[in-house]
């Protein structure tokens, strides 16, 4: 048995939820009534959401400042699937599905200003939003299993964002933020050695059993081994590295114990986890007469890495999906291209598109980014292009 540091511990006990933030997390809420910032347990990426066992949490009707030019967004979801509020062509059939993390729901824009709405304006169909925020690449396969079994689509587009490599690793997501409110989802055991992934159910399998986290001493017999734990106390500087990294698997990295290195085994991890979610939607998809496009969008800070030639966090991600016949696409590119025609700073050429999400206009760059892949892929094209 795996015996936490005092450091450990304290870190843990900071994080460790009030008995309030369970309470609001667990149960759903009238979407006409603000929650207090301070309970943020139930706020995620800007929507309200709340408990289920299956995928971690899914999200609520509701409302929430921070959107462009200091306004509000809105946000709504149909009640047959809890896909976001379809706002063009609702009555007509939907050949085109959408899974993801925040960059896939779109937070911070209200339900009409999604790079799913601007496509399906321009495409005379529907595109179902299935994305929500804070999901790792994982948790957004998951709800594509179960939402495809009850109302299948024969288009599935799963965007990877980021740090959704990285949340694939989180059993419980508070451990990595350093934050309270978070809470335990599905997710993935990662040895990069023996090249294996295992899947694992969130340990939360009741809404009473979120009441555990407030325990210390189940949070420390359950987190005493836990890959992400060991990972951010030797990044702080109270863990053992040689640990963190032999956790991952990365032995062959175990010989160097800096931050850096730690980080590379953490990263090589939720790369590979990534990797293997990919390729069990990529057999779902065959399995079930489906088309798959894998997105890969990004944060304004690594889009900017992107445009000023700094190296790739996901390199060997690419370098491997370089090897597959995947139908994919970086939408990276689409920024260095755009890039190419301006003479601005990065920041002054990204500010437009980002308020920590895509802005509208980001979202509407991301929906023509992708629009021509989509025209040649869907069969028959959109009406527009018949």
């Amino acid at each position: 048995m795996v015996l936490l540091t005092e450091e450990a511990k304290h870190y843990l006990r900071s994080i460790t939820p009030t008995r309030e933030m369970v309470d609001h997390f667990a149960k759903r809420h009238d979407a006409s009534v603000e929650v207090p910032q301070e309970l943020g347990g139930i706020m995620c990426n800007n929507a309200k959401s709340t408990y289920d066992a299956e995928l971690g949490w899914v999200l609520c009707d509701g409302y929430r400042g921070g959107s462009v030019d200091g306004s509000r967004g809105f946000y709504a979801y149909e009640p047959q699937d809890g896909a976001r509020r379809v706002a063009n062509f609702p009555e007509r059939e939907c050949r085109i599905h959408t899974y993801g993390n925040s960059f896939t729901h779109c937070d911070q824009v209200s339900d009409g200003e999604t790079w799913q709405e601007y496509l399906a304006a321009h495409f005379q169909e529907p595109i179902r939003n299935y994305g929500i925020g804070g999901y790792s690449v994982y948790q957004a396969y998951r709800r594509m299993r179960v939402t495809e079994a009850r109302h299948p689509a024969e288009y599935i587009i799963l965007n990877v964002w980021d740090d959704d490599h990285f949340r694939n690793l989180d059993a419980w997501r508070s451990i990595r933020m350093g934050r309270q409110g978070r809470f335990t989802l599905p997710h993935l055991r990662v040895n990069l050695e023996a090249e294996t992934c295992e899947e694992r159910e969130n340990l939360s399998e009741t809404a009473e059993d979120l009441y555990r986290l407030c325990d210390e001493d189940w949070v420390w017999d359950t987190f005493a081994d836990d890959p992400v734990l060991r990972a951010v106390m030797a990044r702080k500087g109270s863990g053992d590295a040689r640990a963190a990294m032999e956790a991952f698997g990365a032995s062959d990295l175990a010989n160097s114990g800096s931050d850096a290195v730690v980080y590379q085994a953490q990263t090589e991890a939720a790369l590979y986890a990534t990797r293997y979610v990919v390729e069990q939607t990529k057999a779902f998809c065959k399995a079930n007469g489906k088309k798959l496009l894998v997105l890969l969008s990004f944060s304004s800070r690594s889009v900017k890495q992107a445009l000023t030639d700094e190296p790739l966090f996901d390199q060997t991600f690419l370098d491997w999906l370089g090897t597959t016949d995947l139908n994919w696409l970086d939408l990276r590119d689409a920024f260095r291209q755009d890039f190419e025609r301006h003479q601005v700073s990065v920041d002054d050429y990204l500010k437009p598109f980002y308020i920590g999400h895509h802005t509208p206009r980001g979202n509407f760059f991301f929906a023509w980014a992708i629009k021509d892949r989509l025209v040649s892929w869907l069969d028959p094209s959109p009406l527009p292009y018949r």
